[in-house]
């Protein structure tokens, strides 16, 4: 009996290790909001109708700046990419271009810069029409993952009728009548999805590449400056996971009634995506239906506490 106890000690080190790093890999799961109680809601103007938003709840969304500037908005991949739109970054010198991250407002001091050292532009961006408005940054040194600072999730399904809850950040204008605001807080919209059959009535020029989104409501909306911002939802069999199911792209003005946001469809776009990080020697890889890391199930996780609990007792 005193030699098993030996061996139920021995083996503890290495559980507790590996739990650990389970552990810690959660932190990591795409698409997961940090509830963060310490952080304040600051009461100011929104994205344009919307309302100050949490970046505990919204951890995937970065700045991408230029020369210092605020230019568009953007979504953490991994800890090597974000996403975009292509239109941001026309004439635009990629050595020049940084992002923040972690931050839900650009007056913090002390802001975490990262730079950017390859921009990948869809090779069959259409300037005028706004096809393949998608964009990928890699950086030259990856992100520290960690509460504020999480992946999105992306889903090949592409079937509108699958979403729902779906919102949109970003750090673009509040006041599209007479002078024009930029917010220095992190603005957040609610937004509904719309069949592809009304939309291309209303805006005859979307492609199938394109989606539309916005509200019932006049005046609330995403708008100049959200750009290359993710629109994201919750799968209607998934409450607690966070998708990119479009990227900020165009529209006609901003919260005009019967004018919705225009997007990009994201998952038009995943073998794109693929193939571009592989070439550039940091590939990304997305599964399409896990909440757990790829090496770990949550299955092994809960089957790791158990033994733990058999080996102590």
């Amino acid at each position: 009996m005193k030699r098993w106890k030996g061996r139920r000690t021995g083996l503890l080190l290495p559980l507790v290790l590996l739990l650990f790093w389970a552990y810690s890999s959660l932190a990591w799961i795409c698409g997961q909001e940090m509830h963060a109680r310490s952080q304040q809601q600051n009461s100011v103007s929104a994205i344009v109708g919307g309302k100050p938003a949490n970046i505990s709840k919204f951890p995937w969304h970065v700045g991408i700046m230029y020369h210092g500037n605020h230019l568009c908005g953007g979504s953490i991949l991994s800890e090597w990419w974000v996403l975009s739109a292509s239109h941001c970054f026309d004439q635009i010198n990629n050595s020049n271009l940084e992002i923040i991250y972690g931050r839900d407002d650009l007056s913090t001091e002390n802001m975490t810069y990262q730079k950017v050292d390859k921009l990948i532009l869809h090779p069959k961006f259409d300037d005028w029409l706004l096809d393949n408005d998608i964009a990928l940054l890699l950086l030259k040194t990856p992100l520290n993952l960690g509460i504020n600072r999480i992946p999105i999730c992306v889903s090949d399904l592409s079937d509108l009728q699958l979403w729902k809850n779906c919102w949109v950040t970003g750090w673009g204008i509040t006041n599209v009548s007479g002078i024009k605001i930029q917010p220095t807080k992190l603005q957040k919209v609610q937004v509904d999805l719309y069949r592809s059959d009304w939309c291309g009535y209303v805006l005859p020029q979307l492609t199938k590449n394109m989606l539309c989104a916005g509200t019932q409501d006049t005046g609330k909306d995403a708008c100049q400056g959200d750009s290359g911002g993710a629109l994201v939802c919750n799968k209607k069999k998934n409450k607690t996971t966070w998708y990119q199911v479009g990227i900020v792209s165009w529209g006609l003005g901003c919260g005009k009634k019967n004018l919705p946001g225009v997007y990009t469809k994201v998952s038009h776009y995943l073998k794109w995506i693929t193939k571009q990080t592989a070439k550039a020697g940091k590939p990304y890889v997305y599964e399409q239906n896990s909440a757990c890391p790829l090496v770990l199930s949550c299955w092994a996780i809960l089957f790791l506490y158990f033994v733990m609990f058999l080996l102590t007792w």
